[in-house]
């Protein structure tokens, strides 16, 4: 069966099925004319892969967040449920039925210990990393793509890379919060 739509993110190419309910994320090289296979601030593949694997486990009884259907480690991919569409193809009903709802993921977030980055670069202030981690589906808004994230106290902690942690030194999940409303603002402008 041929995906609806595939994306294609730093690290993965993402195939979207959204009839069947599922996605399925390839942890891949990125294309050669952004530079080497995956940046510095990334790692690895297997750590993008281990990261949204280990965030994703510990989310598993939360809304908001995909659920792991299946992976495999030495393939680096992730089937995991459809959590919706992104802005741009969605039709966004009252902003605050979504405005409402960032309190309890990212305060989710911080009680299962997990840092999720919400800047294109670390300390940049740009709000524009958030619009490529929201999905909408119906009146729920969802966060996706851990393979930046910190899982806090995680088995492979020691191998994240000095840049890595040193990016979320100025990481508060209230700013977090802000940012996530400040995005839906603006894209409930645009539409």
């Amino acid at each position: 069966m041929l995906p609806v739509y595939t994306s294609r993110g730093e690290t993965c190419r993402t195939e979207v099925y959204p009839e069947e309910g599922y996605v399925i994320k390839r942890f891949v090289p990125r294309k050669p004319k952004f530079g080497g296979p995956i940046d510095a601030l990334r790692g690895s593949l297997d750590l993008c892969f281990y990261r949204e694997l280990e965030c994703l486990t510990r989310l598993k009884d939360h809304n908001h967040f995909p659920k792991v259907i299946d992976c495999d480690q030495k393939e680096l991919w992730i089937k995991m449920t459809y959590v919706g569409e992104n802005f741009e193809k969605y039709v966004m009903e009252d902003k605050e039925i979504y405005i409402n709802q960032v309190d309890e993921i990212v305060n989710t977030l911080q009680s299962k210990k997990i840092k999720l980055a919400y800047e294109w670069s670390p300390g940049d202030g740009k709000m524009g990393y958030c619009l490529s981690m929201m999905m909408f589906k119906g009146s729920t808004l969802s966060l996706i793509d851990f393979e930046r994230a910190w899982p806090v106290g995680c088995d492979r902690e020691s191998e994240f890379s000095k840049f890595f942690v040193d990016s979320f030194k100025m990481h508060d999940d209230e700013k977090f919060k802000d940012a996530l409303k400040k995005t839906i603002s603006m894209l409930y402008e645009k539409k």
